[in-house]
């Protein structure tokens, strides 16, 4: 835990802690044709003084989630997660008041909360959050796209709940880094955008999906939304 978790460029990071999958299914034939999606995000920040949690002076610090399939294009950074607004289906928004403090660690404190969607069946399906000021009107788009670093996890790949997750770390410390990346000529880097000066390169490690948990359809389940 340190700043680089907390964020340290324009606005604080947060990130996608868990994902719970629960099969609604369709009435007579038990096929699953919908899923009730609980994602639990999370944001760190400094204590006792605070960089952003409570602050009035960033009370409008909102956080954007998006859910979508294979064209949204948010990864290639053809779009931005400006493009996607309510009231369209997998688009939320929530304010960072709708965080609770989680746990105490030393310097920080954990904040998190739970959205909840439903949506149809995917073949694939991922999720994207990042932090942004909502009600900004600069009357140019370049401006009003101030957003801050974005977490994004696959939930189904070619149909399949997707097993592989990952992270990232220094090489050379061995340290676990936190904080956004960006690629750069083959290799990964830290920060979100490439910049003159010196930068860290990273390492990426490939792991077993802990934070998606699918439950499944009791043998007796007879409605929907059974968990």
């Amino acid at each position: 835990m340190n700043d680089i978790t907390v964020g340290m460029e324009n606005l604080p990071n947060v990130f996608i802690d868990r994902i719970d999958l629960y099969p609604m299914l369709q009435p007579n034939t038990r096929d699953i044709y919908r899923y009730r999606i609980q994602v639990k995000l999370c944001m760190y920040d400094h204590k006792p003084k605070r960089a952003w949690y409570g602050r009035v002076d960033l009370s409008d610090l909102s956080i954007k989630i998006v859910f979508g399939d294979g064209s949204i294009t948010l990864n290639d950074g053809s779009e931005s997660l400006y493009d996607h607004n309510p009231p369209t289906s997998g688009v939320e928004v929530i304010n960072q008041s709708d965080f609770s403090v989680e746990s105490e660690l030393n310097d920080y404190t954990k904040f998190s909360t739970i959205i909840e969607v439903e949506l149809p069946v995917a073949n694939n399906l991922n999720v994207y959050a990042a932090c942004f000021i909502d009600g900004l009107e600069f009357g140019n788009d370049l401006f009003n796209k101030f957003y801050g670093p974005m977490s994004a996890e696959k939930i189904f790949v070619g149909g399949v709940v997707s097993d592989q997750s990952g992270y990232f770390y220094y090489p050379d410390t061995n340290e676990e880094y936190g904080g956004p990346v960006h690629g750069r000529q083959g290799t990964y880097m830290e920060g979100s955008e490439h910049i003159i000066e010196q930068h860290a390169t990273l390492r990426y490690v490939v792991e077993e999906n802990y934070k998606i948990r699918s439950f499944s359809v009791p043998d007796d389940a007879n409605t929907e939304g059974t968990s």
